[in-house]
């Protein structure tokens, strides 16, 4: 297969080199579309898709990249449901496995000691239970929340985008970012460990 790269000048998808066919089938009414035909109908799309979802300008086209490599092992399987509503349900998911990436990244940096430079005994002291303790409350919160907190609070994305990546109204998302809150600021006036 040809890397798909995401977006090329113009704001246009770059083209893929035809594809090279294996061998004639039987019957060519019953093969999924070419990957060329898909990605130069749809890669527009799923940069767009990328976005709304919450995808950084930065990371989208690498986002757009992993959809199309789905797309190339899994194309045998499409069903002819509506390409988009298809493509759509790849970007959500691998989005969805990219920040689940980073946020297991993120707390194997947070399992880390945190750098202290130039502190005293003191206050590293400090910022390491300080550390601890947010990290005992994240893994206090049921799943649904936690992914809220973390995206939002943390990662600075947007209820929205949430919402979209969690396929729940955006109420539902508000509602579990109240209720994470809460806890929070419960944890915080008590001053002391909260399981």
């Amino acid at each position: 297969m040809t890397a798909v790269t995401g977006r090329g000048a113009g704001g246009q998808c770059p083209p893929v080199r035809p594809a090279v066919a294996s061998s004639p089938s039987p019957d060519p009414a019953a093969l999924p579309p070419a990957l060329d035909r898909v990605y130069r109908a749809h890669c527009d799309f799923v940069h767009r898709v990328a976005l709304q979802l919450g995808a950084h300008a930065e990371d989208v086209e690498d986002v757009v990249h992993d959809v199309f490599l789905v797309v190339h092992r899994r194309l045998h399987e499409y069903d002819g449901r509506s390409m988009r509503s298809w493509l759509y349900g790849i970007t959500r998911r691998v989005l969805a496995h990219r920040w689940r990436g980073h946020r297991r990244a993120r707390e194997r940096e947070q399992a880390a000691e945190p750098p202290t430079h130039g502190l005293d005994p003191e206050h590293r002291a400090a910022a390491v239970e300080a550390i601890a303790r947010v990290e005992r409350f994240l893994d206090g919160l049921d799943a649904d929340q936690r992914e809220v907190f973390a995206l939002i609070e943390i990662e600075g994305e947007s209820p929205a985008a949430v919402a979209q990546l969690q396929g729940v109204g955006i109420n539902t998302v508000y509602s579990r970012l109240r209720l994470a809150r809460r806890r929070f600021a419960r944890m915080l006036d008590e001053g002391g460990d909260w399981r």
